[in-house]
């Protein structure tokens, strides 16, 4: 998948367009974002892709912005 199929799939919906975490993966891979994204945590992957597809939420996704107070 493209980076541009890829954002917009995921902006088409509330559901992410039905992309799983396993499509994640492989754009992780494809994209040059990771070489082995399923040994990293996955919301840090996930950020990562959506940030290389340039999607219009990804930063709602980035765990740096994750406050553990707010449990």
């Amino acid at each position: 998948m493209t980076r541009k199929q890829f954002r917009k799939r995921w902006e088409s919906d509330a559901d992410g367009g039905g992309i799983t975490y396993e499509d994640i993966a492989r754009c992780a891979i494809a994209w040059c974002v990771s070489q082995s994204p399923k040994t990293l945590p996955p919301p840090l992957v996930r950020y990562r892709v959506l940030k290389a597809a340039g999607t219009a939420d990804c930063e709602e996704f980035n765990p740096a912005n994750y406050n553990d107070d707010d449990e």
